[in-house]
């Protein structure tokens, strides 16, 4: 009778493990079809937009106002995102590259001076990073020097400081909707996508 227990609890034992196997199984398979499918999206939803790569998350957009996109403005320089704006009427600022052409620029983000003759200037601190913002943002100089503002980061503000571009747009009836997506800093194709440093960007669409 004690043989027969014990048979039984090894039959029941047995029986539990090819359960747990079988569901673990059937989890992979699922977590295999979702990335794969998540990867596809991204496939076919890639934008070229500003220079860089970037997909377009599906189910993430969403309306949003300036209590949203001022904060999301500030974390680009504090956590290393990048802002882009489509839909603005003017540049946030233009910048002139070592080739000489002037570029426009509906960004933000750290990389403002790459290929530029201000490559070496960098927002190293938190007073120079809320220096620009403020510059950016308001057009609020230190010493009301424009001039100096300039000259100080490489670049040349637009003539309508971001904050009232933004508002302009909501006044006159038009919405905001904001996008999530990825993309490579460094998107090299002699690069192994390991040692890329992937970095996330915001949309803005204004319309």
């Amino acid at each position: 009778m004690e043989n027969a227990s014990e048979a039984i609890k090894i039959a029941g034992s047995i029986l539990l493990f090819v359960i747990a196997v079988s569901v673990i199984i059937f989890s992979f398979t699922n977590v295999r079809v979702t990335a794969d499918t998540i990867l596809d999206y991204r496939d076919r939803e890639t934008v070229y937009i500003d220079g860089k790569y970037y997909y377009e998350a599906s189910g993430t957009e969403r309306q949003v106002g300036l209590e949203t996109v001022i904060p999301s403005i500030i974390r680009a320089y504090t956590e290393n995102y990048k802002i882009v704006f489509e839909g603005l009427s003017s540049p946030i600022y233009t910048i002139k590259q070592n080739d000489g052409n002037i570029i426009e620029k509906y960004s933000l983000d750290l990389e403002t001076n790459i290929n530029t003759p201000y490559e070496n200037v960098r927002l190293a601190n938190n007073d120079q990073k809320s220096e620009f913002l403020c510059g950016i943002l308001y057009h609020k100089f230190k010493n009301d020097d424009e001039n100096a503002f300039n000259n100080k980061f490489g670049i040349k503000v637009g003539d309508t400081a971001l904050y009232e571009l933004l508002k302009n747009n909501l006044q006159n009836g038009k919405k905001i909707e904001e996008y999530l997506g990825v993309y490579y800093q460094d998107d090299s194709e002699d690069m192994p996508d390991v040692n890329k440093t992937e970095k996330r960007i915001i949309t803005y669409k204004i319309e």
